[in-house]
């Protein structure tokens, strides 16, 4: 089974998972744990401070070894836009497939509705 098989929404809610078991991973060595409670909905100034804190700490890493934090910015934001874009093009394909079974439910219903009366209209004579 891939994380892909239940859709872009679910494929990007399972990144943020992953993303806050960095954090709290990051927290358990900073002292940072008790913000987690391990469920998504996480107040907006603590994943400014922890993940500000362990962005900090990986454009560290990254100098260290001789590359420009600003490619990783780039890189994330390449990677998150496309993501995000995968979830919404499916949304709005899974929309579509909606309206059109929604429209073919209703042309069936309508030539039944016709048949039934073209049968009935048989059967008076």
């Amino acid at each position: 089974m891939s994380i892909y098989d239940d859709g872009a929404a679910e494929t990007n809610k399972t990144r943020a998972y992953w993303a806050l078991a960095a954090m709290e991973a990051f927290g358990d060595h900073t002292g940072q744990r008790e913000y987690f409670d391990g469920t998504l909905t996480i107040a907006p100034e603590v994943i400014r401070e922890v993940a500000g804190d362990l962005v900090a700490n990986i454009f560290h890493l990254a100098r260290v070894n001789d590359l420009d934090p600003e490619s990783i910015i780039a890189a994330a934001e390449m990677h998150f836009e496309e993501e995000v874009r995968e979830e919404a093009e499916e949304a709005i394909e899974n929309a579509a497939e909606e309206v059109v079974a929604e429209a073919a439910t209703e042309i069936a219903i309508s030539d039944g509705i016709s048949q039934l009366e073209d049968f009935l209209k048989g059967q008076a004579k």
